[in-house]
């Protein structure tokens, strides 16, 4: 049950961080020959460059918990999949860090951390 939590929570960074190039990609029927390579070449200088993180470290709080976890590459964003006793789950992000930062996401009260990574932003 565990694995269906981490890929909801990859598709949705996935999602979140291929917004971008899906916008900068014109269709090659709708530009004329010549900048169909132009627009191929902008959506790949527009992906997100190479994203290397240590392991997300589990926080304690008197407000609750949270994960945090330090990139470098580029900047990121820290998300953590949160579950509450009554089965709920949800999505929570944490602040925007440069490279070599660190991203703090926490929890609603009483609610732990399942799964947590970064996405490039």
């Amino acid at each position: 049950m565990r694995f269906r939590y981490r890929v909801a929570a990859v598709s949705a960074s996935l999602a979140l961080a291929g917004g971008g190039v899906v916008s900068l990609a014109a269709p090659a029927s709708a530009s004329p020959s010549g900048s169909a390579s132009v627009s191929a070449s902008a959506a790949e200088g527009a992906a997100a460059p190479a994203l290397s993180c240590a392991p997300w470290r589990y926080e304690r709080g008197t407000k609750g918990h949270g994960a945090s976890i330090t990139c470098y590459g580029s900047s990121f964003t820290g998300y953590a999949v949160c579950h509450q006793p009554d089965g709920y789950l949800y999505l929570r992000f944490g602040n925007r860090a440069r490279s070599g930062g660190t991203s703090l996401v926490w929890c609603d009260l009483n609610a732990e951390v399942t799964d947590a990574g970064a996405i490039p932003s």
